[in-house]
């Protein structure tokens, strides 16, 4: 039968692709500790320097008090160790130009590091705010305000009747004529005895005379 019809063909088998690869992430640099190791060159270059001072200052006393072979000897020691020190000055400069950098370097980062968090935690609050105004309504909220408006309404409205002054209207010059007719009154009063005292003597003498007159005739 397979030499009638023949057979099919089987295909090689299909090669998977090979699955990708991740990027190479590239390493983190940990600025601290390339800080302490440039605070660390620094101050070994310093004592170096300091050290190189020191040899200096011993090779040129040994020139200034010997003579002849010494004397070349100890100045070439001290131009050597002049060279080596100016080669250490460079050397240092350049660690310090390099620890300026890195503590800019630090600097920014900290700096983004402070706003990144600062916008994830305002993030957090305005999403907690959403929520929250999600849980008001805004009609009960409304009614509500009209009531405390209403309230202080009717509590200034009470205020107003407690410290409500009573007073009578008065006619100034009703007063003024009143006060008048009683102190009148005051003085007439004040004035009737003294003179009723004074015509009692002469009503006397009025009344001798006429019973003296009547007895006579």
């Amino acid at each position: 039968m397979n030499r009638l019809f023949g057979t099919s063909k089987q295909e090689p088998p299909k090669q998977q692709p090979p699955p990708p690869q991740n990027p190479q992430q590239p390493k983190v640099i940990d600025l601290s500790e390339q800080q302490k190791r440039s605070e660390a060159k620094v101050k070994e270059l310093t004592e170096q320097i300091q050290e190189l001072d020191k040899q200096i200052c011993e090779q040129y006393q040994k020139a200034k008090t010997s003579r002849g072979v010494q004397q070349t000897t100890a100045k070439s020691r001290a131009v050597m160790l002049l060279k080596r020190k100016k080669m250490l000055e460079q050397q240092l400069g350049q660690m310090l130009n390099n620890q300026m950098t890195l503590d800019q370097v630090a600097f920014t980062k900290e700096n983004i590091q402070n706003t990144l968090e600062m916008a994830q935690a305002m993030q957090q609050v305005v999403a907690v705010q959403k929520e929250a105004f999600k849980e008001i309504d805004m009609d009960k909220l409304e009614d509500l305000m009209d009531d405390m408006e209403d309230m202080k309404f009717e509590t200034d409205y009470m205020n107003d009747m407690m410290n409500r002054n009573y007073s009578c209207d008065v006619d100034e010059s009703e007063l003024d004529r009143e006060m008048a007719e009683i102190e009148n009154d005051m003085n007439f009063n004040a004035f009737q005895p003294q003179q009723i005292e004074q015509q009692a003597p002469k009503q006397n003498q009025i009344n001798q005379q006429q019973f003296f007159n009547a007895y006579t005739n």
